[in-house]
């Protein structure tokens, strides 16, 4: 037998037992396959899950006074860049002391001291604020994922954090899992990556022993009037690095203004050179001995 209908305002959206009863949804209905019990207490359509930020949103009726959530699963509510297994896994919430550190299923738990503890609201929901949840991070993710997420944080206006502010956090934390892997990840972060490839895109440049690109460079004419913005540069030899996502190649705006943009940084004496995916996952040598050839022709 088919399962009955879910009224309307349950449907599309996940939802407690609490607000099932409200609804006049049985107990018996909250148990039928059609519907995923990701922790207990909580319900959402087999057809319809949640995904990101929502997903995470979908367990604000579980916490408990003094619990927030933290780490990747904060990171997500911030909108910043995590590797999918962390969006897609199980949620982390933390514990002040001396609350009682949560133990339930799709709940990874933590408990940390509350002068430890940095909270702001985001999206309805406690959160560790920006700079703690990169230092919670330090040991869930690897030194890559935590310099992607570290440049995301320092280069987005609406994040307001600066580098010396991961500092800070990550002094105020002390002696803490993936301590020693935070502080290799903080002298590489920079400010001024836009997409979490421009950071991977940087981080190979460096391993391979070449001059570190400065980041969001604006190329003027004699003039001094403004060209263009580009990701990466080397001023003295007058290279571009760009990285390009797919949506470069699908947007045919976005396209134009790249054929406009680098035609004119090309008639200023630049050279630019155009990196995709490809070229960093599977043509990286390559793509590496041609930056440097070219770096050597032009110094």
């Amino acid at each position: 037998m088919r399962p009955r209908p879910l009224p309307r305002e349950l449907r599309a959206r996940a939802f407690d037992v609490r607000a099932a009863d409200r609804a006049g949804v049985s107990r018996e209905r909250l148990r039928r396959r059609d519907l995923v019990r990701p922790t207990r207490s909580l319900r959402w359509h087999r057809a319809r899950p949640p995904i990101g930020i929502d997903r995470i949103r979908a367990f604000r009726p579980v916490l408990l006074p003094r619990q927030f959530i933290s780490h990747t699963s904060a990171a997500v509510l911030w909108e910043l860049p995590v590797p999918i297994a962390h969006r897609d896994g199980p949620v982390h919430v933390t514990s002040r002391l001396p609350a009682a550190q949560p133990r339930r299923t799709g709940v990874v738990g933590h408990r940390v001291e509350a002068s430890r503890a940095a909270v702001r609201d985001r999206w309805g929901l406690p959160a560790s604020a920006l700079a703690t949840a990169w230092v919670e991070c330090g040991s869930l993710l690897s030194l890559d994922d935590l310099v992607v997420l570290g440049d995301a944080i320092v280069t987005a206006a609406r994040c307001r954090t600066t580098i010396d502010d991961l500092r800070a956090a990550l002094e105020q934390r002390g002696r803490c899992r993936g301590a020693r892997r935070l502080r290799a990840a903080l002298a590489l972060v920079r400010s001024g990556a836009a997409s979490p490839q421009e950071t991977r895109a940087r981080l190979a440049v460096l391993r391979a022993g070449l001059p570190e690109p400065e980041l969001q460079v604006e190329i003027r004419d004699d003039r001094g009037r403004f060209v263009a913005r580009v990701d990466m540069a080397f001023p003295r030899q007058r290279v571009v690095v760009e990285y390009e996502g797919d949506h470069h190649r699908t947007d045919q705006h976005q396209w134009a203004t790249d054929v406009r943009r680098h035609r004119e940084v090309g008639r200023l004496g630049w050279v630019v050179l155009r990196w995709t995916k490809s070229d960093l996952d599977d043509h990286l040598g390559e793509t590496l001995a041609q930056l440097r050839d070219l770096l050597r022709e032009r110094a």
